[in-house]
């Protein structure tokens, strides 16, 4: 089952088990959040589409995580003006996954094989060793020495 539902100004369309960034929504993480503003849903053979929310839809999510996003760089300048504004943002965001979408007594919801090859497992990554150094020698210059031609002064007649 999809559904497309919005939040923070935003469209977004989802599966049931899809992890999903989204605009800062309230909570800590853990929580359950629930969107009732869907505005369509589709099965296998039937779309449903909302004038303009569907009725009975809900979109539940549970939220992983409340992160940053990158930074961007607001840069202002007006020419011949010796004008020029640098700024940084970086968004709030929340990390959501996508528990269930249900329409009606319909309910589409994830498996457990879903969300055992969703989940991110972190490993320890093995320390290389450092390449051992090798010796440098050092190479022998040999200056060479310019004889100076030494002119005799011209007697003027």
């Amino acid at each position: 089952m999809l559904a497309v539902f919005k939040t923070g100004g935003k469209q977004y369309s989802v599966k049931a088990g899809q992890i999903l960034k989204v605009e800062k929504l309230e909570g800590k993480k853990g929580d359950n959040v629930s969107f009732k503003d869907v505005l369509a849903v589709s099965e296998n053979t039937q779309n449903t589409i909302g004038s303009p929310l569907v009725d009975g839809a809900v979109v539940e999510a549970k939220i992983l995580d409340q992160i940053r996003d990158k930074k961007i760089i607001v840069f202002k300048k007006r020419k011949r003006q010796n004008y020029r504004s640098t700024q940084g943002h970086r968004q709030y965001l929340t990390v959501l996954k996508i528990e269930s979408i249900s329409l009606g007594g319909k309910k589409s919801a994830t498996t457990k094989k879903e969300t055992e090859t969703v989940k991110p497992t972190k490993k320890a990554a093995p320390k290389k060793k450092a390449a051992p150094k090798k010796a440098v020698t050092k190479k022998t210059t040999v200056k060479k020495t310019v004889k100076k031609k030494t002119t005799t002064p011209k007697e003027s007649k």
